[in-house]
């Protein structure tokens, strides 16, 4: 009984110490410099979108992009009631981004789109509120999308 008990305590010993081999798919970014950015469209949103782009590069890098990026919202009634009021907004971000490699004089082009929908408030603050966290969401996904893009069209 006593050999059974130290078999099953050096499996599970065994089993703890080794690793089952995971690792994040972008572990390791690529040598990237973004030489130029030029975002267009509304300011708020291509600011933000700007400031999580520039968050990859790296001066360093071997291989030079200049990004353009074309952002353009919309925001379109989802839901009415009964009376004809709007309950709900939906809210959408399209991102074209052209990206161009400096030194190979690459093209590369790419549109993104992300929406959402959101609530009107009791108070117009409300729904200003609501539509102001909702383009923060869509923002932070937006910028993901676009960053994974490039981290992937650029890995080596």
């Amino acid at each position: 009984m006593q050999k059974e008990i130290k078999i099953i305590l050096l499996f599970f010993i065994l089993t703890l110490i080794t690793s089952c081999g995971f690792k994040k798919i972008n572990q390791d970014t690529p040598s990237i410099y973004l030489q130029e950015i030029n975002v267009t469209g509304e300011k708020r949103i291509a600011y933000a979108i700007k400031n999580n782009i520039i968050l990859l590069s790296d001066k360093n890098a071997v291989n030079k992009i200049s990004v353009r990026l074309i952002i353009q919202t919309s925001k379109s009634n989802k839901v009415k009631n009964k009376k004809g009021k709007v309950t709900r907004y939906d809210f959408n971000i399209n991102g074209n981004l052209i990206l161009k490699n400096i030194r190979t004089k690459e093209i590369i082009k790419k549109s993104f789109s992300r929406n959402t929908d959101y609530a009107v408030g009791i108070n117009h603050s409300d729904t200003i509120n609501n539509e102001r966290n909702a383009s923060k969401i869509l923002v932070e996904r937006l910028s993901e999308q676009i960053t994974n893009f490039i981290i992937f069209t650029f890995k080596n």
